[in-house]
């Protein structure tokens, strides 16, 4: 039996924009929108009929700026092609090779919160803690007009002229 949940599917795509403004947020309040294309890529999409939800994004990087231990190790080639796009001498790209490979990648560039806490990574997850209960709250009252649709039908097989509201 194929579940009918019209008020749910319509409640996800506005739950779906809701979470990427609160993604788009994060990365801003953690100083990570330096070109937005990060930002600007996040877009809710909602799989069909299945009542699943994804947020996407066409930027391969995402889980590098989520949490710095998915960066990928330096390669010289992709180094080169970065100090070609800045203007600055292709001879610049085996130093910077070779400090990233001494020092790795380094600790992430932070900045100053409330109380003294850092907080420079899991942009998503923090996102999700923070927006859970408002996404329960949206969803509430659609997930329960469904359940009171699916009840109302069952009774209408068992008894067709049962005044059901």
């Amino acid at each position: 039996m194929r579940l009918n949940l019209k008020h749910t599917y319509k409640k996800l795509s506005k739950v779906g924009f809701m979470i990427v403004d609160g993604l788009r947020q994060e990365l801003k309040d953690q100083k990570h929108n330096a070109t937005k294309k990060l930002s600007n890529s996040l877009k809710p999409k909602v799989e069909g009929k299945s009542g699943i939800m994804n947020i996407i994004t066409s930027k391969l990087y995402w889980k590098a700026v989520n949490n710095p231990a998915f960066a990928k190790p330096s390669n010289l080639n992709e180094i080169k092609k970065w100090v070609s796009s800045k203007g600055l001498p292709i001879s610049a790209a085996g130093s910077i090779l070779n400090k990233l490979l001494k020092k790795g990648y380094g600790k992430p560039y932070v900045y100053w919160t409330e109380g003294n806490n850092l907080r420079r990574t899991d942009f998503a997850g923090y996102t999700a803690r923070k927006l859970k209960g408002k996404v329960a709250e949206q969803l509430a009252p659609a997930i329960g007009k469904d359940v009171a649709d699916m009840i109302r039908k069952e009774f209408r097989k068992i008894k067709p002229t049962a005044q059901i509201s």
